[in-house]
């Protein structure tokens, strides 16, 4: 089985929103579209992480549960920015969080330090799609492969971001992936910003185009989108760009 093929497969366990879109990948990185593909299909060494991560979420006996869109592409970005902070918002099932720690384990650098606030899981009606089975917490589906390392804090992100992001002083990679809420997304934004360097990479789902278009300006950048969806991303210019 070729590497394009094992992709595949892992789109169809994920689901067609994860199928990798190379030129979205390219123009949030700054690098061609030929290395952006070749990210993408590294993902395939991960095939086992993969499977293990979909088998954990299928044994809860729950169909359906809110994750990143675009998860091998978060893979790609981290190996194309090679970060050696990046911070997220959100965990749930842990989706996002196993492919970012797959790229910096894949690129011998970084560090992934994640917040979530779990909303647990009571069986009733009305159960947030993101909520956490019974008995679990945050991350609960990330394989145990992937966990060296990784530093998971649970709390409100309007508790915990500003001490973390003071803490790490600047930021290589930053993640929004909580749940729609305006000033919640502003709040993100505006912490972060003044902890993106030259060539700090920005990823939000459930965007606020405007509010994520200016924070984009306000560091030179330029928003970009992913077809069909609301993930953005935008990078900081480089000294000198």
């Amino acid at each position: 089985m070729t590497m394009a093929d094992s992709v595949s497969v892992l789109v169809a366990k994920l689901g067609s929103r994860s199928k990798p879109d190379p030129s979205w990948t390219s123009k949030a990185t700054g690098c061609t579209r030929e290395r952006a593909e070749r990210a993408v299909l590294e993902v395939a060494a991960y095939s086992a992480s993969v499977m293990e991560l979909c088998g954990n979420i299928d044994r809860t006996g729950r169909s359906y549960y809110a994750q990143f869109p675009a998860p091998i592409d978060l893979y790609a970005l981290v190996r194309l920015v090679r970060p050696r902070t990046i911070v997220e918002s959100g965990v749930a099932s842990g989706v996002s969080s196993a492919f970012m720690l797959m790229g910096a384990k894949t690129n011998s650098r970084g560090t992934l330090h994640s917040i979530d606030l779990p909303v647990l899981r009571t069986g009733r009606p009305g159960d947030e799609s993101w909520a956490v089975p019974a008995g679990m917490s945050s991350g609960w589906a990330t394989p145990s492969s992937l966990r060296v390392g990784w530093d998971l804090r649970e709390g409100r992100s309007e508790e915990l971001l500003v001490p973390l992001l003071e803490e790490l002083g600047t930021v290589d990679f930053f993640c929004h992936d909580s749940p729609v809420d305006r000033e919640h997304f502003e709040f993100e934004m505006q912490a972060v910003e003044p902890h993106l360097g030259p060539g700090s990479l920005v990823v939000a789902d459930n965007t606020y185009r405007r509010a994520f278009g200016e924070a984009a300006r306000r560091v030179g950048a330029e928003a970009v989108y992913r077809k069909g969806s609301s993930l953005g991303a935008f990078r900081v210019p480089a000294d000198g760009a």
